[in-house]
């Protein structure tokens, strides 16, 4: 079963129904096949140093942590990069610390994502969610 939740803050720079429905277009984007996953979307005031975080809690079950103060594209942006995350989870690729960030395979890959799923987005979404 996909189980997508969006909580958080009520400031945030989309409704619910438009971070879900991104959410869902990424999964099938990046996983179309998938059958099974729980993914938590917790909008919140991540701090200073960072505008997303993805962890994996258990098989199957992520979380995702966006910060609220961004603009609708960067938000979006976030998004997509977390849920590459997310794919890389459940394929079982480790993010490897040794190397400086944005020399990791897992993040030049992510930040690549990104971009392709924000265009795809703008095309499938053609509203005025990204100005």
């Amino acid at each position: 079963m996909i189980d997508i939740e969006v909580i958080g803050v009520e400031n945030q720079p989309l409704p619910d129904s438009d971070i879900l429905t991104a959410a869902e277009f990424a999964l099938r984007e990046l996983m179309p096949r998938k059958k099974r996953i729980d993914i938590t979307i917790e909008v919140c005031h991540t701090g200073d140093s960072c505008s997303g975080f993805h962890w994996m809690e258990d098989k199957y079950v992520h979380m995702i942590e966006l910060d609220f103060k961004q603009t609708t594209e960067d938000f979006l942006t976030c998004l997509f990069h977390e849920m590459v995350h997310v794919r890389q989870a459940e394929r079982g690729i480790d993010d490897d610390e040794s190397l400086p960030y944005y020399e990791r395979p897992n993040e030049i890959e992510a930040y690549q994502l990104q971009e392709e799923l924000l265009e795809k987005w703008k095309s499938y979404s053609r509203s005025s969610l990204v100005e």
